[in-house]
């Protein structure tokens, strides 16, 4: 039997070190900002340009930023939100008791 993709993807995250796995988590929360931040600029028929010049981020870092590949700071956000006219939420959950 062959092993799928998601087989091979459980074997290596299981493999993963504390460093490895804090390093995936950032990763994948750098990259959910970003896919907000392209959704809310694309539903507005923003590009990245106009986005640009009304937040004061340059183009290249609002790039990086909907990719995944630049975690934005606090103030970077503020002001991407406040150009697209937006509110930022943030919710925090409960640990679970597992």
């Amino acid at each position: 039997m062959t092993k799928s993709y998601e087989d091979y993807a459980a074997e290596r995250k299981a493999r993963l070190s504390p460093d490895g796995r804090t390093a995936v988590r950032v990763f994948n929360g750098a990259y959910a900002v970003g896919q907000m931040i392209a959704s809310a600029r694309t539903s507005r028929r923003y590009s990245q340009t106009r986005l640009s010049e009304l937040s004061g981020v340059t183009q290249a870092d609002i790039s990086r930023i909907e990719r995944g590949l630049l975690a934005p700071t606090a103030p970077t956000i503020m002001r991407l939100v406040e150009a697209l006219d937006g509110e930022l939420r943030i919710d925090l959950k409960e640990p679970s008791t597992v």
